[in-house]
């Protein structure tokens, strides 16, 4: 793999640095997901109801209209959804005590221990493929990863439009 130091790359190179990464990014991906992946197909579960588990477990209470704005359906698509989660047992909706038109979602007991073991799987499948690298190179992915991170914590919060600035590689 040609690499080339930030100052020497000409745009062109830099955007093939730029591909290469996205490919490589996700291959690993598609190597390190399965184990939550088959978690997710043995559920039964599409990615979006997976994604309002997810929500519950961090805002517990949260009403339709919050989670389908967080997840960027219609009130209709989400309450189909919920319909769904809610026969599989894994989530709960209550009337909230003060305000009977609003209706309020839960997990419940089994899909907060459906998220826990889906965590755990994934966690110790990735915990024997990192225990495969030497420190050194531990020690480089944990840094690469806070780089990445903080790069994509940027764009979330619209940083990069205003920066003025197209990379810092």
């Amino acid at each position: 793999m040609k690499t080339l130091p930030d100052e020497q790359a000409s745009p062109a190179e830099g955007e093939d640095i730029v591909e290469q990464t996205i490919r490589l990014y996700g291959r690993t991906l598609a190597l390190v997901d399965p184990s939550r992946l088959e978690a997710w197909v043995g559920l039964g579960l599409t990615m979006t109801q997976l994604g309002v588990l997810f929500l519950l477990r961090q805002e517990a209470g949260a009403p339709a209209g919050l989670l389908a704005e967080r997840l960027r359906v219609t009130p209709s698509t989400l309450t189909r959804m919920v319909d769904r989660l809610a026969r599989l047992n894994l989530v709960r909706r209550q009337e909230d005590s003060g305000d009977r038109r609003l209706v309020r979602h839960y997990l419940t007991p089994e899909g907060a221990q459906s998220l826990e073991e889906m965590a755990r799987t994934a966690r110790a499948y990735l915990t024997a493929i990192l225990r495969q690298l030497p420190r050194e190179k531990l020690e480089r992915l944990l840094e690469a990863l806070r780089d990445l991170t903080q790069a994509a914590e940027a764009v979330e919060k619209g940083a990069w439009a205003s920066s003025g600035q197209e990379s810092s590689t």
